[in-house]
């Protein structure tokens, strides 16, 4: 796998003028602005929506509330375009990063989540006949939701706590969480 990560990063590397755009004065900067601004698009309207799953605001119709689910699928377009930005800059901070991995793990169970909800929950949880409750089902979903977001948020802002180092040897085992000596 830590040889995986070491082309992952040779691949991403391969994109020097977004790097060169990244690390100039206003770059970083505008990136992490667009970033905050999706991001606060998704967690807006996601946490709104699963809050609701849960019972607060029992006099919302939760179809209602689902009609801005759109705009937590853009603010989510956005975050993952600006994210992907910040990964070409700077690959080797990413890739070996323990934190990253995390997000990225939070980040795929919450889109399976989502799914589980529309396969299991969603015609009845929204349905115009349904009652204020959403059914039990799609309230574990939006705890499970509510929870992964949150790491996706907090695994996010460690990204910076946990930098990777140059590997001692032998170097990295499956996973490497140190830059390993053949890349550098």
């Amino acid at each position: 796998m830590s040889d995986f990560q070491v082309r992952l990063v040779s691949a991403f590397a391969s994109f020097p003028r977004i790097a060169t755009f990244m690390k100039s004065q206003w770059g970083w900067p505008a990136a992490e602005s667009v970033h905050f601004i999706g991001l606060s698009l998704l967690v807006g309207t996601i946490f709104l929506f699963d809050l609701r799953l849960l019972g607060l605001g029992r006099s919302i119709p939760i179809r209602a509330l689902h009609r801005l689910v759109p705009w937590g699928v853009l603010g989510y377009v956005v975050t993952a375009a600006s994210g992907v930005l910040f990964l070409l800059a700077e690959p080797d901070q990413y890739v070996y990063n323990p934190a990253f991995h995390f997000k990225v793990l939070f980040m795929v169970t919450a889109g399976l989540n989502a799914g589980a909800f529309y396969l299991t929950s969603y015609t009845r949880a929204t349905a115009p006949d349904a009652s204020a409750d959403a059914p039990r089902l799609a309230k574990m979903i939006a705890l499970a939701s509510l929870s992964l977001w949150i790491g996706v948020i907090v695994a996010g802002r460690l990204l910076t706590f946990y930098r990777p180092w140059p590997c001692e040897p032998p170097g990295p085992g499956f996973l490497a969480t140190c830059i390993p000596h053949y890349y550098r």
